[in-house]
C-alpha cells in the first residue's frame, strides 16, 4: 500500500521526517547530516535541538509540582504559594525555550498551589472563627 504525501496528495511518499515521522514527498523533504527533515523540523534539525517527540523536560516545571503534591499533604500554607511562584516561572523559562516540555506540569502545578493555598487559608480562617 503506498501512502500520499501530507502536502502533496497527488505524489507517493519518500521518505518519513527524522522529527515528526510523518510521510512525505521527495520535494517536502531536506537532508540535513544524513537525515530527511520536513519544513518544520528543519529548523530544529539545524540548530541541534531536540526532535519534537524528544523534548527535555523543563526542571523548573517538574519541581513545581513536586512543592505542589507535598504541598496537599503538609506544610501547604508555605508549599501552595511555593507551588505557585515556581510554576509561573516554569511558563515563563517554556515561553523562551520551546524546546522544552512541561507546560501541562507547569499548569498542574499551578492549579493545586492555588486550591493548597485556598484551603489552608479557609483552614486557618475556620480555627480563628472557632475560638
Amino acid at each position: 500500500m503506498s501512502v500520499s504525501c501530507i502536502n502533496h496528495p497527488d505524489s507517493l511518499t519518500a521518505n518519513r521526517c527524522a522529527g515528526c515521522a510523518e510521510s512525505f514527498c521527495s520535494k517536502c523533504l531536506v537532508t540535513i547530516s544524513g537525515q530527511a527533515y520536513c519544513a518544520k523540523c528543519k529548523s530544529l534539525a539545524v540548530t541541534k535541538a531536540p526532535a519534537i517527540e524528544g523534548k527535555v523536560d523543563c526542571p523548573e516545571a517538574g519541581e513545581a509540582l513536586k512543592y505542589a503534591i507535598i504541598g496537599i499533604f503538609c506544610f501547604g500554607f508555605i508549599l501552595g504559594p511555593v507551588a505557585i511562584f515556581k510554576a509561573i516561572a516554569a511558563k515563563k523559562v517554556l515561553a523562551e525555550d520551546p524546546t522544552l516540555a512541561g507546560s501541562g506540569k507547569a499548569t498542574a502545578a499551578l492549579i493545586i498551589g492555588i486550591i493548597v493555598s485556598v484551603l489552608n487559608v479557609i483552614g486557618i480562617l475556620a480555627k480563628v472563627a472557632a475560638h
